[in-house]
Protein backbone atom coordinates (compact mmCIF):
# COMPACT_ATOMS: atom_id res chain seq x y z
CA UNK A 1 0.00 0.00 0.00
CA UNK A 2 0.79 3.24 -0.93
CA UNK A 3 -0.15 5.90 2.56
CA UNK A 4 0.05 9.26 2.69
CA UNK A 5 -0.72 12.06 4.76
CA UNK A 6 -0.32 15.76 4.20
CA UNK A 7 2.84 17.75 6.40
CA UNK A 8 0.99 21.14 6.26
CA UNK A 9 -2.45 21.69 7.18
CA UNK A 10 -5.31 20.49 9.22
CA UNK A 11 -6.08 16.91 9.43
CA UNK A 12 -4.11 13.88 9.57
CA UNK A 13 -5.52 12.00 6.42
CA UNK A 14 -3.85 8.02 5.45
CA UNK A 15 -5.45 6.77 2.21
CA UNK A 16 -4.43 3.61 0.25
CA UNK A 17 -3.50 5.06 -2.99
CA UNK A 18 -2.59 1.76 -5.14
CA UNK A 19 -1.18 -2.24 -4.60
CA UNK A 20 2.35 -2.29 -4.95
CA UNK A 21 4.91 -5.14 -4.49
CA UNK A 22 8.60 -4.27 -3.94
CA UNK A 23 9.98 -1.96 -6.16
CA UNK A 24 11.21 -4.53 -8.35
CA UNK A 25 8.32 -6.08 -9.51
CA UNK A 26 5.11 -3.73 -8.90
CA UNK A 27 1.48 -4.81 -9.78
CA UNK A 28 0.88 -1.98 -12.61
CA UNK A 29 3.85 -2.48 -14.77
CA UNK A 30 3.87 -0.78 -18.33
CA UNK A 31 5.14 -3.17 -21.00
CA UNK A 32 5.17 -0.07 -23.50
CA UNK A 33 5.39 3.18 -23.60
CA UNK A 34 2.83 3.57 -26.61
CA UNK A 35 -1.01 3.40 -26.73
CA UNK A 36 -1.30 -0.48 -27.58
CA UNK A 37 -0.45 -0.75 -23.64
CA UNK A 38 -3.53 -0.37 -22.13
CA UNK A 39 -1.86 0.59 -18.75
CA UNK A 40 0.32 3.51 -20.95
CA UNK A 41 -3.09 4.50 -22.06
CA UNK A 42 -4.28 4.88 -18.87
CA UNK A 43 -1.38 6.27 -17.23
CA UNK A 44 -1.60 8.91 -20.09
CA UNK A 45 -4.83 9.81 -19.24
CA UNK A 46 -4.33 10.28 -15.38
CA UNK A 47 -1.17 12.55 -16.34
CA UNK A 48 -3.80 14.68 -18.30
CA UNK A 49 -6.28 15.24 -15.29
CA UNK A 50 -4.94 17.56 -12.17
CA UNK A 51 -5.25 16.50 -8.81
CA UNK A 52 -5.31 13.13 -9.50
CA UNK A 53 -4.86 10.58 -6.14
CA UNK A 54 -0.78 9.69 -6.30
CA UNK A 55 -0.66 6.22 -8.49
CA UNK A 56 2.57 4.31 -9.11
CA UNK A 57 3.55 2.43 -12.25
CA UNK A 58 6.39 0.42 -13.29
CA UNK A 59 8.56 0.16 -16.31
CA UNK A 60 11.43 -1.89 -17.39
CA UNK A 61 13.47 0.15 -19.65
CA UNK A 62 14.88 -1.16 -23.17
CA UNK A 63 18.38 -0.84 -24.22
CA UNK A 64 18.39 1.89 -25.96
CA UNK A 65 16.01 4.33 -23.91
CA UNK A 66 17.61 6.90 -21.12
CA UNK A 67 15.71 9.18 -18.62
CA UNK A 68 14.95 11.65 -20.71
CA UNK A 69 12.91 9.61 -23.72
CA UNK A 70 11.33 7.89 -21.26
CA UNK A 71 10.06 11.26 -19.69
CA UNK A 72 8.75 12.69 -22.98
CA UNK A 73 6.78 9.27 -23.62
CA UNK A 74 4.79 9.76 -20.12
CA UNK A 75 4.52 13.56 -20.17
CA UNK A 76 6.59 14.04 -16.93
CA UNK A 77 9.39 16.04 -16.24
CA UNK A 78 12.64 13.89 -16.15
CA UNK A 79 13.07 15.15 -12.23
CA UNK A 80 10.18 13.25 -11.43
CA UNK A 81 11.10 9.78 -12.34
CA UNK A 82 14.95 10.51 -11.09
CA UNK A 83 14.05 11.94 -7.78
CA UNK A 84 11.52 9.04 -7.31
CA UNK A 85 13.76 6.15 -8.18
CA UNK A 86 16.75 8.19 -6.15
CA UNK A 87 18.90 8.38 -9.53
CA UNK A 88 21.59 11.34 -8.75
CA UNK A 89 22.78 10.99 -12.42
CA UNK A 90 20.87 10.79 -15.53
CA UNK A 91 22.10 6.83 -16.06
CA UNK A 92 19.33 4.37 -15.61
CA UNK A 93 19.54 1.04 -13.56
CA UNK A 94 21.12 -2.04 -15.36
CA UNK A 95 20.12 -5.62 -15.60
CA UNK A 96 16.35 -5.41 -16.05
CA UNK A 97 15.76 -3.42 -13.10
CA UNK A 98 12.19 -1.33 -13.44
CA UNK A 99 11.86 1.79 -12.68
CA UNK A 100 8.60 3.37 -11.04
CA UNK A 101 6.51 6.41 -12.78
CA UNK A 102 4.16 8.12 -11.00
CA UNK A 103 0.71 9.97 -12.93
CA UNK A 104 1.63 13.07 -11.41
CA UNK A 105 4.43 15.71 -11.84
CA UNK A 106 6.38 17.06 -8.97
CA UNK A 107 9.66 15.96 -6.92
CA UNK A 108 9.81 13.12 -4.47
CA UNK A 109 12.68 13.37 -1.49
CA UNK A 110 13.48 10.46 0.89
CA UNK A 111 12.75 11.09 4.80
CA UNK A 112 16.88 9.86 4.89
CA UNK A 113 18.71 11.46 2.28
CA UNK A 114 21.57 9.87 1.17
CA UNK A 115 23.12 11.98 -1.23
CA UNK A 116 24.13 15.36 -1.90
CA UNK A 117 21.11 16.01 -4.38
CA UNK A 118 18.53 14.02 -2.09
CA UNK A 119 19.66 16.46 1.04
CA UNK A 120 19.09 19.65 -1.06
CA UNK A 121 15.97 18.05 -1.90
CA UNK A 122 14.61 16.93 1.03
CA UNK A 123 15.44 20.75 2.77
CA UNK A 124 13.39 22.24 -0.27
CA UNK A 125 10.64 20.17 -0.55
CA UNK A 126 9.74 20.30 2.90
CA UNK A 127 8.99 24.30 2.95
CA UNK A 128 6.72 23.62 0.52
CA UNK A 129 3.31 24.28 1.68
CA UNK A 130 1.61 21.59 -0.93
CA UNK A 131 3.95 18.35 -0.21
CA UNK A 132 2.94 15.42 1.71
CA UNK A 133 4.47 11.70 2.91
CA UNK A 134 4.41 8.81 0.72
CA UNK A 135 5.06 5.74 2.09
CA UNK A 136 6.75 3.14 -0.66
CA UNK A 137 7.64 -0.80 -0.54
CA UNK A 138 11.27 -1.22 -1.36
CA UNK A 139 12.11 -4.33 -1.58
CA UNK A 140 11.84 -6.08 2.25
CA UNK A 141 11.90 -2.37 3.50
CA UNK A 142 9.41 0.75 3.78
CA UNK A 143 10.65 4.12 2.07
CA UNK A 144 8.88 6.99 3.16
CA UNK A 145 9.30 10.42 1.02
CA UNK A 146 8.16 13.51 0.50
CA UNK A 147 6.48 14.27 -2.42
CA UNK A 148 5.66 18.07 -3.50
CA UNK A 149 3.25 18.67 -6.82
CA UNK A 150 4.40 20.37 -9.86
CA UNK A 151 7.68 20.54 -8.23
CA UNK A 152 10.52 20.77 -10.72
CA UNK A 153 14.28 20.72 -10.16
CA UNK A 154 16.08 23.85 -9.75
CA UNK A 155 18.81 25.32 -11.53
CA UNK A 156 20.88 24.28 -8.74
CA UNK A 157 19.67 20.86 -8.70
CA UNK A 158 19.55 19.91 -12.31
CA UNK A 159 23.69 21.56 -12.68
CA UNK A 160 24.29 18.68 -9.88
CA UNK A 161 22.02 15.69 -11.75
CA UNK A 162 23.50 16.52 -15.13
CA UNK A 163 26.72 16.89 -13.79
CA UNK A 164 26.97 14.33 -10.40
CA UNK A 165 28.79 17.24 -8.38
CA UNK A 166 32.06 17.39 -7.71
CA UNK A 167 33.81 16.09 -4.82
CA UNK A 168 35.88 18.90 -2.63
CA UNK A 169 39.11 19.20 -4.14
CA UNK A 170 41.42 19.15 -0.83
CA UNK A 171 38.71 17.61 1.22
CA UNK A 172 38.81 20.32 3.91
CA UNK A 173 40.09 23.70 4.52
CA UNK A 174 38.72 27.48 5.18
CA UNK A 175 37.27 29.02 2.59
CA UNK A 176 39.64 32.35 2.65
CA UNK A 177 37.30 34.02 -0.56
CA UNK A 178 34.25 33.37 -2.21
CA UNK A 179 33.23 33.47 -6.04
CA UNK A 180 32.15 37.28 -6.83
CA UNK A 181 33.05 40.38 -6.81
CA UNK A 182 35.49 41.32 -4.30
CA UNK A 183 38.50 43.48 -3.50
CA UNK A 184 42.00 42.37 -4.66
CA UNK A 185 44.46 41.77 -2.14
CA UNK A 186 47.18 43.45 -3.82
CA UNK A 187 45.31 46.23 -6.05
CA UNK A 188 42.82 46.78 -3.87
CA UNK A 189 40.53 47.77 -6.60
CA UNK A 190 36.88 46.09 -7.00
CA UNK A 191 37.44 42.72 -9.25
CA UNK A 192 35.60 39.66 -10.27
CA UNK A 193 36.77 36.45 -8.36
CA UNK A 194 35.78 33.72 -10.45
CA UNK A 195 36.49 30.67 -8.14
CA UNK A 196 36.27 29.94 -4.17
CA UNK A 197 39.79 29.42 -2.50
CA UNK A 198 41.22 27.39 0.21
CA UNK A 199 43.57 28.47 2.71
CA UNK A 200 45.88 25.40 3.75
CA UNK A 201 49.33 24.78 4.23
CA UNK A 202 51.83 24.14 1.03
CA UNK A 203 51.97 20.92 -0.12
CA UNK A 204 48.32 19.98 0.73
CA UNK A 205 47.74 17.16 -2.30
CA UNK A 206 45.07 18.45 -4.62
CA UNK A 207 42.61 15.59 -6.28
CA UNK A 208 40.55 15.50 -9.07
CA UNK A 209 37.11 16.52 -8.55
CA UNK A 210 34.83 14.14 -10.94
CA UNK A 211 36.04 12.29 -13.41
CA UNK A 212 38.06 14.22 -16.58
CA UNK A 213 40.63 14.75 -18.78
CA UNK A 214 43.38 17.39 -18.17
CA UNK A 215 43.18 19.85 -20.69
CA UNK A 216 46.37 21.87 -20.16
CA UNK A 217 48.68 22.76 -17.59
CA UNK A 218 50.00 26.34 -17.69
CA UNK A 219 51.77 29.01 -15.53
CA UNK A 220 51.00 32.89 -15.48
CA UNK A 221 51.46 35.76 -13.54
CA UNK A 222 47.44 35.77 -12.30
CA UNK A 223 46.86 31.99 -11.50
CA UNK A 224 50.38 30.84 -11.22
CA UNK A 225 50.57 26.89 -12.34
CA UNK A 226 47.86 25.47 -12.69
CA UNK A 227 45.09 22.49 -14.27
CA UNK A 228 42.46 22.35 -16.13
CA UNK A 229 40.30 19.48 -16.35
CA UNK A 230 38.00 18.97 -18.48
CA UNK A 231 34.75 16.96 -17.37
CA UNK A 232 31.38 15.74 -19.27
CA UNK A 233 28.21 17.91 -19.89
CA UNK A 234 30.90 20.56 -21.23
CA UNK A 235 32.17 21.46 -17.56
CA UNK A 236 35.79 22.18 -16.62
CA UNK A 237 37.58 22.74 -13.33
CA UNK A 238 40.43 24.41 -12.70
CA UNK A 239 43.29 24.04 -9.68
CA UNK A 240 45.50 27.54 -9.58
CA UNK A 241 48.29 28.42 -7.43
CA UNK A 242 50.01 24.92 -7.10
CA UNK A 243 53.09 24.26 -6.11
CA UNK A 244 53.67 21.05 -8.30
CA UNK A 245 51.49 18.94 -10.72
CA UNK A 246 51.49 15.26 -11.13
CA UNK A 247 49.72 15.21 -14.49
CA UNK A 248 50.50 15.63 -18.01
CA UNK A 249 48.35 17.18 -20.73
CA UNK A 250 46.16 14.20 -22.08
CA UNK A 251 45.76 12.81 -19.12
CA UNK A 252 42.55 10.31 -17.49
CA UNK A 253 41.51 11.31 -14.00
CA UNK A 254 39.10 9.50 -11.86
CA UNK A 255 37.53 11.46 -9.28
CA UNK A 256 39.47 11.58 -6.10
CA UNK A 257 43.15 11.04 -8.43
CA UNK A 258 45.79 13.53 -7.17
CA UNK A 259 46.86 15.99 -9.46
CA UNK A 260 49.24 17.93 -7.26
CA UNK A 261 50.24 19.88 -4.37
CA UNK A 262 49.16 23.66 -3.17
CA UNK A 263 51.41 26.26 -3.06
CA UNK A 264 51.39 30.44 -3.56
CA UNK A 265 52.51 30.79 -7.13
CA UNK A 266 51.31 33.60 -9.29
CA UNK A 267 49.68 36.76 -7.68
CA UNK A 268 49.15 34.83 -4.44
CA UNK A 269 49.32 36.30 -0.50
CA UNK A 270 50.18 32.85 1.04
CA UNK A 271 49.22 29.06 0.25
CA UNK A 272 45.98 28.61 -0.85
CA UNK A 273 43.91 26.43 -3.78
CA UNK A 274 42.12 28.09 -6.24
CA UNK A 275 39.43 26.00 -7.24
CA UNK A 276 37.03 27.23 -10.14
CA UNK A 277 34.01 25.76 -11.68
CA UNK A 278 32.99 26.38 -15.59
CA UNK A 279 29.85 25.72 -17.82
CA UNK A 280 30.93 25.80 -21.66
CA UNK A 281 33.63 28.40 -20.15
CA UNK A 282 31.31 30.18 -18.33
CA UNK A 283 32.43 30.35 -14.51
CA UNK A 284 30.12 29.42 -11.95
CA UNK A 285 30.04 29.49 -8.28
CA UNK A 286 31.96 26.33 -7.18
CA UNK A 287 30.05 26.49 -3.94
CA UNK A 288 26.55 25.56 -5.78
CA UNK A 289 28.57 22.39 -7.37
CA UNK A 290 31.22 21.09 -4.20
CA UNK A 291 29.27 18.08 -2.39
CA UNK A 292 29.90 19.22 0.99
CA UNK A 293 29.79 16.60 3.47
Amino acid sequence: MIAFRRIRGAALAVAAVCSLAPMSAAQTPMSRLDRSDPVYVQHQNMVQRANQPLILFSYIPAADEDIFSIAARVQLPYATIASLNRLDRPHLPTGEQAILIPNRPGLFAPSSAGTALERRLLSRISEHTDAFEVTIPDSDELTTFLFAPALDFSQEERDIFMQGGFVHPIGGGAVSSRFGYRYHPFSNARLFHAGIDFAVDFGTPVYAAADGVVESISREPLLGLSVVVAHRGEYQTVYAHLQETLVAVGDQLNEGDQLGYVGSTGMSTGPHLHFEVRYQGVPRDPERYILWE
